[in-house]
């Protein structure tokens, strides 16, 4: 090891022993957004429907809207996919402290949002000061096994570098007869992994000073 590579060594030594970081109230309540809606809206709604027309109405309205997310396809694959979204959340922050994709004094990356596409799940990661596209790129395998996912790909942002765009594949695994990579979302569609991924077509043509 010469001595420009000892600091980095020195650095990864850092990240591997250091304790993860809590994260503050607010963030928090940040990630546990869904499930304190549901348990403040939920009974809330129930209790409100049961005043209103009475106990027997309220079990018929229950058993059909029991009934429409069970014919409806579209519904309940919209309450799949959301779910699957709220629980990919939830297993890629495991997988960030796990893989050590955080700072040296244990800081993890915020997940700013996610959005359920086909089979895929894109995630917006807001990076910490000293996390970047590399170092979740290299974890991207352990991320995978973390969310219960195919793979994971990993994108730059177009702009801002403390910007990382996921897509995380929850598919099985499908193989075409030349291919052996699972494919990427429609979105990064012919888009190599690292760069960054194009402007929405309603926002490519906007001026950069119009879209500030």
């Amino acid at each position: 090891m010469n001595r420009w590579q000892e600091p980095q060594a020195i650095a990864e030594l850092a990240r591997e022993v250091t304790v993860v970081r809590r994260p503050n109230p607010f963030t928090a309540l940040y990630h546990w957004r869904y499930e304190i809606g549901a348990l403040v809206v939920f009974p809330y709604a129930l209790f409100s429907l049961f005043q209103a027309v009475g106990p027997i109405w309220a079990a018929v309205v229950l058993f059909g809207v029991a009934n429409w997310l069970f014919y409806w396809k579209s519904a309940r694959r919209f309450v799949r996919d959301r779910l699957r979204s709220v629980v990919v959340q939830h297993r890629l922050r495991t997988g960030f402290a796990r893989a050590r994709v955080c700072t040296l004094d244990g800081k993890l990356p915020v997940i700013l949002w996610t959005k359920p596409r086909g089979d895929e799940v894109e995630v917006t990661v807001f990076c910490p000061a000293g996390v970047g596209y590399e170092r979740i790129e290299q974890r991207r395998a352990l991320l995978a096994a973390a969310c219960f996912a195919t793979d994971v790909h990993v994108y730059r942002h177009h702009k801002r570098a403390n910007v990382v765009h996921l897509s995380v594949c929850t598919a099985r695994l499908r193989k075409d007869a030349d291919e052996d990579e699972v494919t990427p979302a429609r979105r990064y569609a012919g888009q190599t992994a690292g760069v960054a991924i194009p402007l929405p077509g309603h926002v490519a043509g906007i001026p950069r000073a119009a879209r500030r």
